[in-house]
């Protein structure tokens, strides 16, 4: 596989998508032009055959003017075909498909000139359909659907110029909507919502520019609201609330930067106030106070940057 090759899959990997392509074992030249030539340095034109050591067929097809020309077919050394596509003067050219080592479709592109543009498919190796979409001058682009092994829709939207761009869902393995939401240029815009596998809310919120931002809500598995507040590039701002797993109020905390800091309350499971305090860079600081559930106070005093005085 050419550093070409190599560079364009590590960089569909690295954005961490599960419908991104494995490194596949493309034809060697995968599209650059290699000149073959005969002993006497002269072009070579006409068939051509490649071998493994052990004399098992590598590679076949035919060669004009000394480049790669019409159907080519690449075979592993126990014989099956890895590898059948399309040159034109040296570069790929058509519809292009890999295979498995068992015989099972792994991938199908279609290149034109030398670059993948057209309709990409991956399967899984039980021959179900892991991806589908489609790339432009080389980048993915247009519409795409992930699928798990068993065939169930795993996610879909759109690419533009190799990123996320556009509406997308995805969605768990028995079929249950796991987010809903909208990428710009391959980061979270707007409103997005996700699900728990039980079909309960897990979140509901806002995205600029791929961090949270406005008001977030977050759920218990019961889908009862777990947490509710304001978030500023991706950090917690302003008041939080915080609830039980049964709706009942447990604490009110307050946030600058993502840290805890300002006025701050407890509560029993009855609604009466647990404790009262300040919080400064995250730890208690100033006077508290603690009380029961019958609103008796049971101590006070103060805090240190944490630590009892």
């Amino acid at each position: 596989m050419s550093s070409v090759t190599r560079s364009w899959f590590r960089r569909f990997r690295r954005q961490g998508e599960e419908q991104t392509s494995q490194e596949v074992q493309s034809a060697p030249d995968n599209g650059a032009k290699q000149s073959q030539q005969d002993e006497t340095g002269h072009q070579r034109d006409g068939h051509c055959e490649t071998h493994f050591d052990n004399g098992a067929l590598q590679s076949a097809g035919e060669l004009k003017n000394g480049l790669m020309n019409g159907e080519w077919l690449h075979y592993s050394e126990s014989g099956q075909v890895t590898f059948s596509g399309r040159y034109t003067e040296g570069v790929m050219d058509g519809p292009q498909e890999w295979r498995f080592e068992n015989g099972g479709i792994r991938e199908r592109q279609t290149w034109v000139e030398g670059c993948r543009t057209g309709p990409w498919e991956l399967y899984h190796l039980n021959g179900q359909l892991r991806f589908r979409g489609s790339t432009c001058n080389d980048r993915r682009d247009g519409p795409f659907e992930v699928y798990y092994l068993n065939g169930q829709l795993r996610s879909r939207g759109r690419h533009k110029n190799d990123l996320r761009d556009g509406p997308y869902e995805s969605y768990f393995e028995d079929g249950q909507l796991q987010s809903r939401g909208t990428f710009l240029a391959g980061m979270r815009e707007g409103s997005w919502i996700e699900y728990q596998e039980n079909g309960q809310l897990a979140f509901e919120g806002t995205y600029r520019n791929g961090q949270l931002n406005g008001s977030q809500r977050y759920y218990h598995e019961n889908g009862q609201l777990k947490t509710c507040g304001e978030y500023v590039n991706d950090r917690r701002e302003g008041l939080l609330e915080v609830y039980l797993p049964n709706g009942i109020l447990a604490a009110k905390e307050h946030y600058e930067e993502g840290i805890k800091t300002g006025p701050y309350e407890s509560f029993h499971e009855n609604g009466q106030l647990k404790m009262k305090g300040t919080f400064k860079n995250g730890a208690l600081n100033g006077p508290y106070a603690l009380y029961d559930e019958e609103g008796t106070l049971l101590e006070s005093g103060a805090y240190k940057a944490g630590v009892k005085r």
